[in-house]
Formats: structure tokens, C-alpha cells, sequence
């Protein structure tokens, strides 16, 4: 069981997430992930793609909450969260310190938010 992090207004479910380049294992990162049930596909921050050494794997079209498409290059890599390993999945990048994980990772978990103690689990079996 995880807490929500109460430095975010409104407090949010975060935990660390460890983001592997998906060639070289040793080369990892540890990073604060937001999880966020409205995004099809998870994001890491451009500076974690930046000192891994990532490369685009291919160019998507998005649509943002508010409509908007956009044009964005997807790069692969191996994500470890909660006690799993996906490995070789493709993320977008964004501009921020902490990852998002979207449902492409978060449909493989029975995921349990209590909004009033603030706290959350994630598991692979029910």
C-alpha cells in the first residue's frame, strides 16, 4: 500500500517507478509517477530520456483532454512498478520531473484507490 503524495493540490497517488533503457538494463533511473487513470499511454519526464539515450521508435498522432492532436514520437523502454516488469513498451515524453503511467500499464493491475485515508494499491492478482 501506497500513500498519496499531499504536496500536490489536489493530493494524488504517487510512487517511484524505475525506467530502464530497453537494451541496457543497467542503465536505469528511479522516478516519482503520478498514476493517471485518463491516459492512454504512460509518459516519462525528457531529461530521463535524455541521459538514458533513448531513441524514437516511431510517430504517433494524440489527442489531449482538451481535443487538441498533436504529433509525438514514442521510445521504448523497460518500466518497473509495483513488484512488475514490462519491458520494451512504448512511452510519450513530457516536460515534467515525475512519469505519468497510463492504462496501457495500469490495465494489468487490480488497482485500488481510498481517496479518505489517502492511500492506494496496486496489485497483479486480485
Amino acid at each position: 500500500m501506497w500513500s498519496y503524495n499531499p504536496q500536490i493540490d489536489p493530493p494524488a497517488p504517487v510512487l517511484d517507478v524505475v525506467i530502464r533503457h530497453p537494451h541496457i538494463l543497467e542503465q536505469f533511473r528511479l522516478v516519482p509517477a503520478k498514476l493517471d487513470t485518463g491516459a492512454d499511454l504512460s509518459a516519462i519526464p525528457q531529461s530521463i530520456a535524455d541521459e538514458l539515450g533513448l531513441l524514437p521508435v516511431q510517430t504517433i498522432t494524440a489527442e489531449g483532454f482538451d481535443g487538441t492532436r498533436t504529433t509525438l514520437d514514442t521510445y521504448a523502454v523497460t518500466l518497473e512498478i509495483a513488484k512488475a516488469r514490462f519491458r520494451y513498451i512504448e512511452v510519450i515524453l513530457i516536460p515534467e520531473e515525475h512519469a505519468l503511467v497510463g492504462r496501457d500499464i495500469l490495465n494489468h493491475f487490480y488497482a485500488r484507490l481510498n481517496g479518505p485515508t489517502l492511500t492506494f494499491d496496486l496489485r497483479l492478482s486480485a
